[in-house]
Formats: structure tokens, sequence, C-alpha cells
């Protein structure tokens, strides 16, 4: 048998051997190794959405390094999660390379600013100023001036976030009163208490005829014991002339 006959096989075997070898190398290096175990180059994984100390965790076993880039509020994202990376996921780099990641502050807040007893309009520039939006408005019957507010929810003082809408109770005015007696009283003494009431004054009509002494309330218009609205001008009729 010649030489090169004998060996032929052998050859053969190693060779086969060794294209094996490679073959598996190549599946190990490229398609198990990059996402966990570093071997030359690295492909830097996606780490966007995950917190900070899971990023620094996942980019070190890579033997990756990380910096803190960028700290800022976020709507969304719960404090310390990643919002970004340099470079980016997929980037090749070599084993060491540093991976820059940005980070969220959270929500920015906001202090819900005093509003009772503001009017509607200032109430709404207050919470303008503090980053803050009006919510539902609703009326109530109440002793204090109409249209001034009243109560507030969130309260005041309450830290929430910045764009929070704010609702406002504010005040209809009193509830229905009863209309007063005030035939027999002095016209100045009758309109001081239909003010007192928060009730209005129209314009007196006098009464020439009458025997009662002059600038005496003779007649009322609603009459007294009607159930009326704060608000309401009643119509006085006056002894004398004007």
């Amino acid at each position: 048998m010649r030489a090169g006959a004998r060996w032929r096989g052998p050859l053969l075997h190693l060779a086969v051997a060794a294209a094996g070898f490679l073959v598996a190398y190549l599946i190990v290096a490229f398609v198990v190794l990059p996402d966990d175990v570093p071997l030359g180059d690295v492909s830097i994984p996606g780490v966007v959405g995950l917190t900070q100390t899971d990023a620094e965790r996942r980019l070190s076993t890579l033997g990756l390094t990380t910096t803190l880039g960028e700290s800022r509020y976020s709507p969304d994202a719960p404090k310390s999660t990643v919002l970004s990376q340099a470079p980016a996921a997929g980037t090749i780099v070599a084993p060491g390379s540093v991976v820059t990641l940005d980070v969220s502050a959270g929500q920015q807040r906001a202090t819900i600013p005093a509003l009772l007893g503001l009017s509607r309009p200032d109430a709404e520039r207050a919470l303008a100023t503090a980053g803050l939006a009006l919510g539902n408005v609703t009326e109530e019957a109440s002793d204090s001036a109409r249209g001034l507010v009243l109560d507030s929810r969130p309260e005041e003082g309450q830290v929430v976030p910045l764009g929070t809408r704010v609702d406002l109770a504010v005040s209809a005015g009193p509830a229905n009163l009863t209309m007063p007696d005030v035939v027999g009283r002095e016209v100045e003494s009758a309109n001081t208490l239909l003010a007192q009431l928060g009730l209005l004054s129209a314009p007196v009509e006098y009464d020439t005829n009458s025997t009662l002494p002059a600038g005496t309330v003779v007649a009322q218009t609603p009459a007294a014991g009607s159930a009326v609205p704060a608000g309401t001008a009643v119509a006085l009729r006056v002894a004398g002339s004007p």
C-alpha cells in the first residue's frame, strides 16, 4: 500500500473534525454568547425601560461600564427608569466600553395653591401659574359672595403631578331667602336690611297720596314672606315725593 493512501483516511477524519469544531465555535460565538457572555466585541443590549440598577447589572455582565447621563422628568416612566441609552442597542463595541444612560426623575410635581376666597378667574390664573389645570367647577349655595371659591380638590398644600386638574366648588350665593316685611320702615332702613340679606333695591316709586310720614315704605314687591333667590330686586313704594 502506498504511503499517501495510508494517511488519506486519518487526514480526512481530522479535516471533518476541524470543520465541525469551527461550526460549533461559530454557533456559540454568534448565536449563544452575544446576549450573555462577552467574547471579543460585544453587541450592546437594549436596556431602555429597565431600572437603572437592572440596566447596570446587565451591561456589567457583558463587560461594559455605565455612566449616568441626563436625569429628566417623565410623565409616564417611574423614577430611575432608563429613558435612553448611547450607544444604541445592537451597536458592536469592545469590552470595557462605556454606555451612557439617561434616567427618569419621575413626574414633575406641583403644590396646590391657596384658592379659597378667590374669584373663579383669579383661581384659574393661580392654577396656571402653578402648572395645574382647572377641572370641574360646581356651584353651591353659600353666604359667601357669588363666584368666590369655597373649596378645591385636591386641597391646598397637597403635592401632585404637574398638570393635575383641580376641581373647584364656587359660591352660588345664599340659598332662597324669605322676603322680610319692610312696610312701615323708613326707606333707608329698609334698603339696609335688604342689602344685608343679599337682596337688591329697585328704583323707588313715590306715593304722594299716602298719609304716612314722608320716606316711609308703604308697599313692597315681592310681598313679605315670599321665597326669593339671593340678588332679587325689591321694589318699594315710599310715602312722599322725590
